[in-house]
């Protein structure tokens, strides 16, 4: 069953389909929370906002213009900002993420455990790094590079046009550039002239 027959069926107070849909997107709707806002409390709060919110509306939703997740995406990271704006950001922890089995996927071989290691510190860096971006930069960079969306879809979410969405991008990463450069002047996060930026399954590039 698809997600726009799902929704029909909600739409219909059919009470299943709206656990079936709550239950298909909460795992990618509370790590997009917890990447925006750094929170664990506050992601939950602002997901349950959100489910709340396109339940309540669900006859708003046109399949025609895209999948129900990426209309959820775009209140989920609306009422993100909103909440950012009200109070002050604490320190990212991977350890919740780990929690949530909602890390970032491993890129490096179990077979190589010494690898995966320096790319954990990598990421880690990274992660203590993008709280130190300009907030409409690093929403950007995370849409592009763990949600792995184009910059039109970008551009959807963020309410921008997709050149905005791409100037965010590159003010981003220019930003952890300069965050990730070592003394020396060697940049130890990035590979091929890309920036490793944890992503599901292969992230975006570019």
């Amino acid at each position: 069953m698809t997600d726009a027959e799902t929704v029909a069926r909600a739409i219909d107070g059919d009470e299943v389909a709206q656990r079936v849909l709550y239950e298909a997107h909460y795992a990618a709707a509370f790590r997009l929370a917890y990447l925006l806002l750094r929170d664990a409390c506050d992601a939950e709060e602002v997901v349950q906002d959100a489910f709340v919110y396109v339940f309540r509306n669900l006859r708003r939703y046109d399949s025609g213009r895209g999948s129900f997740w990426a209309w959820l995406r775009v209140v989920l990271v609306s009422r993100c900002r909103n909440k950012r704006r009200r109070r002050r950001l604490p320190l990212i922890s991977l350890e919740i993420l780990d929690a949530a089995d909602a890390s970032p996927a491993d890129p490096q071989p179990a077979s190589d455990p010494a690898g995966a290691l320096e790319m954990r510190g990598v990421q880690r860096a990274v992660w203590e790094a993008l709280q130190q971006v300009s907030p409409g930069a690093r929403d950007a960079l995370i849409l592009r590079y763990y949600e792995g969306l184009p910059y039109a879809e970008i551009a959807a979410v963020l309410g921008c046009s997709a050149d905005a969405a791409r100037a965010r991008v590159a003010h981003g990463k220019a930003q952890l550039r300069r965050l990730l450069t070592a003394p020396e002047g060697e940049v130890t996060c990035w590979r091929d002239g890309r920036l490793l930026l944890p992503s599901q399954g292969g992230g975006a590039e570019g």
